[in-house]
């Protein structure tokens, strides 16, 4: 196991949570030392992969943080049952930007569950959500400043191959839609959800860019070639 993966793994308890939320960018500073070096258009798309499979352990990790704090804020409740809140907890990263849903959901089964007062339940459900949507924002901004960064310094390097006139033109073709894509992952860090990077490649126009102007031919040269 990563030191990255054990940052997540070890949420199994409110403290350790807790703990988390004080540094959040600790995981993607254990996932930026991990991850190794991209020279090649493999390398680059396994390392793609990579780092959407860390943004994925985070939501992973978000599903139990929720359980944590739902089991911790309706200790005392009955109405909530341990099903509807494995529920809640597995789907919260989609109530992100519609936490009213959730809340009107939560009130719903509390007041079939006859709980005392369904707003106070609602409410207890909306402030464990909020708290975890929180540390989710702030565990993946470090992680998606890693992706942006990495993307942004392998464009130059994926342009120069898209150039190189040594390169037969198929591979020249694939540089060309890498860098084009790292351009795009450099601007939109989440654009790595959307698709694998073979994926995102294939469904670029293809493009031969322009070689590199090659270089005068100096007298020095030219005695050479004499």
């Amino acid at each position: 196991m990563s030191s990255a993966q054990r940052v997540l793994d070890q949420i199994h308890s409110l403290a350790r949570l807790e703990a988390l939320a004080t540094e959040p960018g600790v995981y993607a500073e254990q996932l930026a030392a991990e991850l190794p070096g991209a020279a090649t258009l493999d390398e680059l798309e396994a390392r793609d992969a990579a780092l959407v499979g860390a943004l994925g352990r985070i939501d992973a990790m978000i599903a139990r943080a929720m359980r944590i704090r739902l089991d911790h804020v309706l200790a005392l409740d009955t109405s909530i049952g341990a099903p509807t809140r494995s529920v809640f907890s597995s789907t919260i990263v989609g109530y992100a930007g519609r936490l009213s849903l959730l809340a009107q959901r939560a009130r719903d089964v509390a007041v079939r569950g006859r709980a005392a007062d369904p707003d106070q339940i609602a409410d207890a459900v909306l402030d464990a959500a909020r708290a975890v949507l929180e540390l989710r924002d702030a565990v993946r901004g470090p992680v998606l400043a890693v992706i942006r960064e990495l993307a942004r310094a392998a464009a130059p390097d994926a342009d120069r191959r898209a150039r190189d006139r040594n390169l037969d033109e198929p591979e020249r073709r694939r540089w060309s839609a890498a860098r084009r894509d790292l351009e795009a992952v450099a601007a939109d860090p989440e654009r790595v959800l959307g698709a694998a990077m073979p994926a995102r490649l294939g469904a670029l126009p293809e493009q031969l860019d322009e070689p590199a102007p090659g270089r005068e031919l100096t007298f020095a040269d030219m005695l050479e070639l004499d």
